[in-house]
């Protein structure tokens, strides 16, 4: 996820690299508001960074609520099911939906999945009562949305970066633009192999 974000980002950097904008797109691209705020959009530059600053606090908050809670069933599985050490995601998954280690096993014998089968003593659970493994089971599944929620604010904080970057831009452009005119002319001396002539630029 992190990997593809940051490909679109360079991929955004290089489409642009040749506008007039280029420098505020890229100040913007790092961070949001950059480039409106030294184009004069103060206004403009406050609400990209201001939506930047939301999304990271969102992302850090559903972090710290997902991991909090994610210790609070593992300690709660180690109380009322006697589970012992630390384990991965899939065997806390199996101990939320089975009662004991021996249902479990009893169920991957049966359908001949013996790769499966869990060690009854490094990996052992038994738990206390139906209503401790569904409080777990609960406990897990939220951890697991807010944990999975981040991905969501971590891909909408690419998505203001890459907004940011090329209304920057934009803003530049439309000020060179503006400095330019719509109408004007030049004339600069060419060297051809004949000798030299007068070129003139006419544009409106």
């Amino acid at each position: 996820m992190y990997r593809t974000m940051a490909t679109v980002l360079c991929l955004c950097s290089v489409a642009f690299a040749r506008e007039p904008g280029q420098a505020l797109f890229l100040k913007s691209l790092l961070i949001p508001g950059w480039g409106q705020y030294e184009a004069g959009r103060t206004d403009h530059a406050l609400a990209f960074l201001g939506v930047d600053l939301l999304l990271i606090g969102s992302a850090l908050s559903l972090h710290h609520h997902g991991s909090q809670l994610r210790d609070d069933y593992k300690a709660f599985a180690s109380t009322h099911a006697r589970v012992r050490g630390d384990h991965n995601r899939e065997f806390y998954i199996d101990v939320a939906n089975w009662m004991s280690v021996y249902d479990y096993n009893d169920q991957r014998m049966s359908e001949r999945n013996f790769g499966a089968v869990y060690d009854t003593d490094s990996q052992y659970w038994m738990w206390d009562s139906e209503a401790s493994r569904s409080y777990m089971d609960e406990l897990r599944l939220t951890s697991d949305r807010s944990l999975n929620r981040v991905i969501y604010a971590v891909a909408l904080i690419g998505v203001n970066h890459i907004v940011s970057a090329f209304h920057a831009g934009r803003l530049q452009s439309n000020a060179a633009k503006s400095e330019t005119g719509h109408f004007g002319w030049n004339a600069h001396p060419v060297t051809t192999s004949d000798g030299g002539k007068l070129q003139f630029l006419l544009w409106w």
